[in-house]
């Protein structure tokens, strides 16, 4: 006697062999009728299936690999098919820094470090003239260590630093704007950068650029109170916006529809000390909406020299389809994805510098006085500088480490990827000898303001009026990914829609088929086995009367 279990699972057994025999002998996909499908010698089945399972890991293995590409690789950078004209963009914004940081009858560095080293003078003899040599100290290239080892803190650093900049009206001597005679102080606002009170034209507002409502209200950062008018930086200038657009732009290339500035350094305020002997100016172009930091990259404007810049614009937009793409797959955020906490604007210099921020105040407890910080930090001291100079350098290593590695996660955890919108200007700088002195007619229209002062004469200009963009656009999308699989699929194994149609079928339907038929049987109460006959006689008992179990034992019905 078999017990009922037993029955059951000798025919779930045999329906299993009875569904992959007609799957084989039916299916559409190749090398599988060869297998269970038709009657061959055991010799031909066995290389039949070696030569399926070696199809089988060839195109597992390449799709695999067009996978990993879709995933690690699915956008592609290319140039545009058509130039795009300069008046598309913003003029960049540029930043002149004077060499000479303090009128020398509000301080003089020389006296005061020459009486500081000689121990002279101290902080309790005099605490207002070494309270602004700490101040010139945190923008001079050098800093005295090991003489004021106690100043952690330094609040009023920006306040004197305001207190003894030199005025812009002895900075600019005059400013031609596309070619015609502007007001420099119209045109360029103070600006706070590392370099100490800088003067920077076509910036975008503090309230446009900053958050202002998460920064302290001590000073403020840019003096430009400018607003935005018709202009993004992923959508650019409005198409019917002509005039009243803010940051300017031009309208063509060359040197009358650029920036001409004439600077000028008075001869008594020069101070060979802070500068280590260079006097002139440093000058940064960047785009209006980014933070200037001249530390990272500048240019240098000597006095009696003529300096020309050929700006070629460089701008990276992204199609609509890479936007369905997440951040990290497309190495880009757009502005609205990546929120900054002193930024309303992303770029990815905004964001490292408000990385270096967050780590130098995590680091040191406090902040560059340069730094946007919030209310409760606390500007870094004298002795503090090695501590902010080596959260810098740890934030390098760090990046550098991790691009090694190939890590996503790094010390500083900036994750400061490029915007998907994004604008550069490469510069070309043409430099010659500035024979100011020989210009009767200047001479004579700036006679009292060119007494004791050596002049510098800064053009800036784009050098062609269209450029050719470059667009980051989807290389491999679901089409693609589809398609590739599809002509591998097809290729080592035959296999179309139809063939994963067959599969599904005989995976869901085609099982509930058989067991619809085994449940609509006329169920046996009793069965009573009567003999065992080999399947030669199997038909004849079973046209006699009788029914057949799994095991080729025939019982009465």
């Amino acid at each position: 006697m078999y017990g009922g279990k037993q029955v059951k699972l000798h025919s779930y057994w045999q329906d299993a062999k009875v569904l992959a025999r007609d799957f084989c002998r039916e299916s559409s996909i190749h090398g599988f009728k060869y297998l269970m499908g038709s009657h061959r010698a055991l010799i031909e089945k066995i290389w039949w299936f070696a030569v399926t399972c070696i199809s089988l890991y060839g195109c597992g293995s390449l799709i695999h690999n067009v996978y990993q590409k879709w995933q690690m690789d699915p956008v592609i950078v290319s140039f545009a098919t058509k130039p795009v004209p300069v008046f598309r963009i913003p003029f960049p914004s540029v930043t002149i820094c004077p060499e000479i940081k303090v009128k020398m009858d509000r301080l003089n560095f020389t006296q005061i470090y020459n009486e500081v080293i000689e121990g002279t003078l101290k902080e309790q003899m005099d605490g207002e003239r070494v309270g602004k040599l700490l101040a010139m100290l945190q923008v001079c290239d050098f800093v005295l260590y090991e003489v004021f080892t106690n100043e952690t803190f330094d609040d009023d650093c920006v306040r004197l630093l305001q207190q003894m900049k030199i005025p812009q009206n002895e900075v600019f001597l005059y400013c031609q704007w596309r070619d015609e005679n502007v007001n420099c102080s119209e045109k360029f606002r103070p600006t706070l950068t590392e370099k100490g009170i800088c003067y920077t034209f076509n910036s975008l507002s503090e309230d446009d650029l900053l958050r202002k409502e998460g920064l302290h209200s001590e000073y403020p950062y840019l003096a430009e109170t400018r607003p935005i008018v018709n202009w993004t930086l992923d959508e650019g200038y409005s198409p019917d916006a002509t005039r009243g657009v803010y940051p300017q732009r031009v309208l063509g290339s060359g040197i009358s529809a650029g920036l001409n500035v004439m600077i000028k350094a008075n001869l008594s305020d020069m101070d060979y000390l802070c500068s280590n002997t260079f006097q002139g100016f440093q000058v940064l172009l960047h785009t209006p909406h980014e933070y200037p930091q001249l530390s990272q990259r500048h240019f240098r404007v000597p006095l009696n020299q003529q300096v020309v810049v050929s700006v070629t614009p460089d701008i990276v937009t992204t199609s609509e389809d890479v936007k369905a793409y997440q951040p990290h797959r497309r190495q880009c955020y757009f502005d609205n994805e990546r929120y900054l906490r002193f930024f309303r604007i992303y770029s990815q210099k905004n964001c490292e510098l408000e990385c270096l921020t967050n780590y130098t105040l995590e680091q040191c407890g406090c902040v560059k006085f340069s730094m946007p910080r919030p209310a409760d930090a606390r500007i870094c001291g004298l002795s503090k500088i090695r501590c902010y100079k080596r959260a810098a350098v740890d934030i390098l290593l760090s990046n550098a480490k991790m691009i090694v590695n190939k890590s996503k996660i790094s010390k500083d955890k900036c994750d400061c990827l490029p915007a998907c919108s994004t604008l550069r200007y490469h510069s070309e700088l043409s430099q010659s000898d500035f024979q100011w002195t020989k210009m009767i007619p200047v001479a004579k229209a700036y006679r009292t303001e060119l007494q004791g002062v050596q002049l510098a004469n800064l053009v800036v200009l784009f050098r062609d009026a269209g450029f050719i963009p470059v667009v980051r656009r989807e290389l491999y999308g679901s089409t693609d990914l589809l398609a590739n699989c599809g002509g591998l699929l097809g290729l080592f194994m035959g296999i179309s829609i139809l063939s994963l149609v067959e599969i599904l079928y005989y995976c869901s339907i085609k099982p509930l088929v058989i067991w619809w038929k085994g449940m609509n049987l006329t169920p046996v109460k009793q069965i009573t086995p009567i003999a065992e006959y080999k399947n030669p006689f199997a038909s004849k008992i079973l046209h006699a009367g009788y029914k057949s179990d799994v095991v080729g034992k025939f019982y009465l019905k």
